[in-house]
């Protein structure tokens, strides 16, 4: 009996032998022939070390793996490339998705840049510029005065603690601060008024909604006016084409100073159309009176017009990832 079963036992053996030798050969032979199945990164990636995420659409990502993803195009080694990264994960330009603030209204996000922006820790472009539709009806500048542009506003001292408070805390943990250049004057006639600043929310420039601003060769063109004697107003068109280069999204979608084509200008807060801030001050003051405008976008869309410091309009903000 014992011989007998030693007999089957030694034949188990010899057929897992030579089934190991059969796998093996054969696994072998895919590697040696590239017939191998590998895994793409593109479908596969752990965004954690107990989490992987698969590449899906630009509304389905929760808020971490959205930087995760926001960081995979910044880490690409060209612009197209990161743009091809984003692609192969779900996201483009003109993207939207709706996103709930923490004081109980909703809001959108849309895509308008891939690796436009500086950090401000000097690590290079984030990955992800997007626009959140008005988070909130505010002033610019509680002094009713533009002096000191941007960077010295009520608003953006508000959006600094305030305002970020509105974003669902996932969100707000994962924003970067990037570079921002503005007129921090507000009223001058010297391209040296535009200086930068560091922010995590901030309101988009007239030029990078508009592109290149030709509003005062327009209007003025060179001729002498009998109230200001100035000649020269280009100054003032260079100022405010220095505060950054116009987002993909509003080229793609032929936003000028003067036209909105497509209507994508044309917000709403509380379901009701808002006009929004821009952080760009308007640059000059006639004689007698004070700086107290910056420029917004109307009610209607259109994208050039100037509000009051210290009279209400949406807040529409941007952020990066």
């Amino acid at each position: 009996m014992s011989d007998r079963r030693g007999g089957c036992l030694t034949a188990l053996l010899l057929v897992f032998s030579v089934s190991l030798v059969i796998v093996g050969g054969g696994f072998l032979y895919l590697v040696a022939t590239g017939r191998m199945p590998l895994l793409d990164r593109s479908e596969v990636v752990s965004s954690s070390d107990d989490q992987v995420l698969r590449p899906g659409d630009f509304a389905d990502y929760d808020w971490e793996e959205l930087a995760y993803v926001a960081r995979l195009i910044a880490e690409a080694p060209s612009d197209e490339e990161g743009v091809n990264t984003a692609r192969e994960w779900g996201v483009e330009v003109g993207d939207v998705r709706p996103l709930s603030l923490t004081d109980g209204r909703q809001a959108s996000m849309t895509v308008v840049g891939i690796r436009c922006d500086e950090r401000s820790d000097g690590t290079g472009r984030a990955g992800l510029t997007l626009m959140v539709s008005p988070i909130s009806i505010r002033p610019m500048n509680e002094s009713g005065s533009n002096e000191g542009g941007w960077e010295a506003s009520s608003l953006r001292a508000w959006l600094k603690d305030d305002g970020l408070a509105l974003l669902p805390t996932e969100l707000a943990e994962e924003v970067a601060s990037v570079r921002k250049s503005t007129n921090n004057i507000g009223i001058a006639s010297d391209r040296s008024c535009v200086t930068a600043t560091d922010d995590r929310l901030w309101l988009f420039s007239l030029s990078e909604v508009a592109g290149e601003i030709d509003l005062f060769a327009n209007e003025y063109g060179d001729e002498v006016r009998e109230r200001t004697y100035y000649i020269d107003y280009g100054v003032y068109d260079e100022i405010l084409s220095a505060e950054g280069e116009q987002y993909p999204y509003f080229r793609e979608a032929g936003v000028t100073c003067s036209s909105d084509s497509n209507g994508v200008l044309a917000l709403e807060y509380g379901s009701a159309p808002t006009a929004w801030w821009y952080r760009s001050p308007y640059p000059v003051s006639f004689e007698g009176e004070k700086g107290t405008y910056f420029y917004q976008v109307m009610d209607t869309g259109y994208p050039s017009s100037l509000g009051s410091v210290g009279q209400g309009a949406g807040v529409t903000v941007g952020l990066c990832l």
